[in-house]
């Protein structure tokens, strides 16, 4: 009996992490313009440099690609120190960096949510689940005004500010944090968000 309860947890789980592949895989953005980009420039860099290799293997003194034989006079010809070959290592250096920018991988869609099949995924978007905490905040009595933000590339947390006219609030804030937490359970998401509640008060 114990033995089964153990692999049936095992199963969930893994199931559980399966889902969470399927959610990051489908909702992820793919970048294929910036990744096809990259991968045209280093292919056309790499043609270039095999060719005028070859042709220097051959003892060739003609450059097969036109302008090349312009470009490997001047840098023979130039410092280090010269301005225009800083320039050209600085751009050089700098679409090197766009294309590490490339292969990252991009921002999610929205939040996804957590689940044991591993054959569906779901995501809702962050301004639903902020308006979602909003409105459970609301719905404690003595709110008047709620208002939720993060959820951000910079600010992971979700901050819900809340006002209230009660000059003594007593666990008021207690209550919305409870009241928010209960709507995250119910909208169960993958990665749950920690909750900062800031009560303000407003004189009638």
């Amino acid at each position: 009996m114990a033995e089964a309860l153990v692999k049936d947890l095992i199963e969930e789980e893994r199931s559980r992490r399966q889902a969470r592949r399927l959610a990051v895989r489908e909702f992820r953005p793919r970048r294929a313009l910036a990744g096809l980009a990259a991968a045209l420039a280093v292919t056309a860099a790499g043609g270039i440099a095999a060719i005028e290799l070859l042709a220097a293997a051959l003892h060739s003194g003609v450059h097969p690609v036109p302008g090349m034989g312009a470009l490997v006079h001047a840098l023979r010809h130039r410092p280090w120190r010269d301005a225009a070959v800083r320039e050209t290592a600085a751009a050089i250096a700098g679409c090197g960096l766009l294309f590490l920018l490339a292969a990252l991988p991009g921002r999610l869609r929205g939040v996804p949510l957590d689940g044991a099949d591993p054959r569906l995924a779901g995501v809702v978007r962050r301004s639903a689940l902020r308006r979602a905490a909003a409105d459970a905040a609301l719905a404690v009595p003595g709110i008047e005004r709620a208002r939720a933000r993060g959820l951000g590339v910079l600010r992971r947390r979700l901050i819900v500010r809340a006002v209230t006219h009660y000059r003594n609030p007593a666990n008021l804030e207690e209550l919305v944090h409870t009241a928010v937490a209960a709507r995250l359970d119910r909208i169960e998401p993958m990665h749950r968000p920690l909750v900062d509640v800031r009560l303000g008060w407003r004189k009638d």
